[in-house]
């Protein structure tokens, strides 16, 4: 234990369900995080998806009380922006893996069913 206590771990944030600003929040404070575990966060994104307002809301604030200029607040927004796109993509294209994966295993399920039809009704004709 050090001087000041118990060092803070990154908490792993995708187990568990997100409000919008609590995702922004995340992002800003660990920045640094994989696009997997972002990606993960995403999909349990509880409510609206208000990304860009909510780090917006921050970076105004943060703005008001001189912590950043005008400048470094345009490519703040312009950069998160960039990775709200990028998470979103990533999410959409999960999502479409996974619908494609599902419609597969069901198409194959049927597929077989049908065949295994056929070689019945194959078998009662043979006679």
């Amino acid at each position: 234990m050090g001087l000041f206590g118990r060092k803070k771990k990154v908490k792993e944030g995708s187990n568990g369900e997100w409000t919008s600003f609590e995702f922004v929040q995340f992002l800003i404070k660990y920045p640094d995080t994989s696009d997997d575990n972002f990606v993960e966060m995403y999909s349990n994104l509880l409510g609206e998806d208000n990304l860009e307002k909510d780090l917006e809301e921050y970076w105004k604030q943060r703005l008001e009380e001189s912590f950043i200029s005008q400048e470094e607040f345009k490519k703040i927004k312009r950069e998160f922006n960039q990775r709200f796109k990028k998470i979103r993509k990533l999410s959409q294209a999960k999502n479409d893996t996974k619908d494609i994966a599902e419609w597969a295993v069901t198409n194959t399920e049927e597929e077989d069913r049908a065949t295994d039809d056929d070689k019945t009704i194959d078998e009662n004709f043979k006679d």
